[in-house]
């Protein structure tokens, strides 16, 4: 009997999510495999942004890096479980703003959708900005608008082209990307081995005893986990995946996640171990510093400006892919303007998002050009906020909507990503949470005017 109640339960959820396919039968491209999914969210994630952020981390981790960056993916890990089995059920644009509204309906599903469209839509203009006054730093004849321009163009050429040119073009910087970090990490090792820094790899620079405190990890790890974001974004792409791959598309999460786990550890470990030697000038430059002790004024080059290009041209590319495709799902199902779920019939892609996207990019950044500290504020409230809703959501698809009684993977394993998530929000400074309740409150009164006032469903019913 248990054997013929789990092949109806089986043939049931099959049922579900065969169907919820031919809801979502669109005119998207799937010409994506499991292999550009992963190039994908290594381009996101950046295999070298810990260049940016190793000394802002070891400033609050007390300097046990590499040690911070293995609980953070931890942390993660947990989240991006969930992330996975729900994109086996649910291969759609929309990520956690499709699962949310399966798993627990359409008010939730609305909500999550917001709190992506903060989080997602900020993001390529913040990076614009960064790399922006990082290259006007070494040509100050260009101005920073000028960068911005350039880099907010470039994103939105090649996710207009197409899906295809964006995979191949992702592929190319993860290339040189890849090339860039094996060679400050060779530099790097050849300088400790050499006799600079502590003069090799130590346990010490993973965890010191005598300086590791719980409350310096949990600041820390509220910071690095920001570089493993990507996971999530991988999931926006379930409708322009290969038919017989679309249910890799969580396998492809958890890969990507772990590969970037290897490459943050081993490069910050290498760094931790070099400074020592090294004379560091600000916590922002610390990975820079750090290079130009370890190869001297060409690492130092080879580091900076890498860093910028690759969060100016890469990272912005695949930023405005994911959000334009998170618009274009609510689009499609009416939260958002309709017209926002065009279709080019050439290139196959959202084009109205797109333009939408580069357009609230270009303002935000050229607005907020010299006010970096600000926009930030919201980069994180946005995205853990609607972790909370993907764990929830396989709670609620699986225990509630189901029946299912597997305790340990769809009880335990979210309610444990949950609480971790729940616990890096609650160290956020004050003014974060304020500014995120605000665009919740501005969230609630578009969705109180669409569907009461205009008398709009916000949501298809499932």
């Amino acid at each position: 009997m248990e054997g013929i109640a789990t092949h109806v339960g089986t043939e049931k959820n099959r049922s579900a999510s065969d169907s919820a396919d031919a809801e979502y039968a669109t005119g998207l491209n799937r010409a994506l495999s499991v292999s550009d999914l992963i190039a994908y969210g290594m381009v996101y994630m950046l295999p070298i942004s810990p260049f940016a952020m190793y000394g802002i981390i070891a400033s609050v981790g007390n300097g046990m890096v590499p040690l911070i960056y293995i609980l953070s993916v931890v942390a993660m890990a947990f989240t991006a479980r969930s992330y996975s089995v729900l994109s086996k059920e649910f291969p759609h644009a929309g990520s956690a703003y499709s699962y949310a509204r399966h798993g627990i309906g359409e008010v939730a599903g609305f909500f999550a959708g917001w709190l992506l469209f903060l989080d997602y839509i900020i993001s390529p203009g913040l990076l614009a900005i960064i790399s922006a006054a990082a290259m006007n730093s070494f040509i100050p004849e260009i101005p920073r608008w000028g960068w911005i321009l350039g880099f907010i163009g470039i994103g939105t050429f090649l996710n207009l082209v197409g899906v295809s040119v964006t995979a191949k073009t992702n592929r190319v910087f993860l290339v040189i990307m890849l090339a860039v970090l094996a060679v400050v990490v060779g530099a790097g090792l050849f300088a400790l081995y050499s006799g600079k820094g502590n003069g090799g790899l130590t346990m010490s620079t993973l965890y010191n005893p005598h300086t590791f405190t719980w409350a310096a990890a949990g600041s820390g790890i509220l910071i690095a986990s920001l570089n493993f974001l990507g996971f999530d974004a991988i999931t926006t792409l379930g409708e322009e995946v290969k038919p017989k791959q679309k249910h890799l598309l969580g396998f492809a999460g958890m890969a990507t996640l772990g590969i970037m786990a290897v490459l943050f550890v081993l490069q910050t470990w290498v760094a931790a171990d070099l400074t020592p030697g090294a004379h560091i000038s600000s916590p922002d430059t610390a990975f820079y510093d750090i290079s130009r002790y370890a190869g001297g004024n060409w690492l130092f080059g080879l580091t900076s400006i890498g860093t910028a290009l690759a969060f100016g041209i890469p990272c912005t590319i695949v930023s405005q892919l994911a959000i334009s495709r998170i618009i274009y799902a609510m689009g499609r199902d009416r939260q958002l303007p309709h017209v926002f779920a065009r279709v080019s019939t050439k290139s196959q892609q959202p084009y109205v998002a797109n333009l939408f996207v580069a357009g609230v990019s270009l303002v935000v950044s050229l607005a907020f050009q010299d006010r970096l500290d600000e926009l930030a504020l919201f980069q994180n409230f946005g995205a853990l906020s609607a972790f909370i809703l993907v764990n929830v959501s396989l709670i609620g698809y699986f225990w509630f909507k189901k029946g299912s009684r597997k305790i340990i993977s769809h009880m335990v394993m979210p309610l444990i990503g949950l609480a971790i998530i729940v616990a890096l929000m609650s160290s956020m400074r004050i003014a974060t949470l304020q500014m995120g309740v605000i665009w919740l409150a501005l969230g609630l009164a578009y969705y109180l005017v669409m569907r009461f006032g205009l008398g709009r469903k916000v949501a298809l019913e499932v």
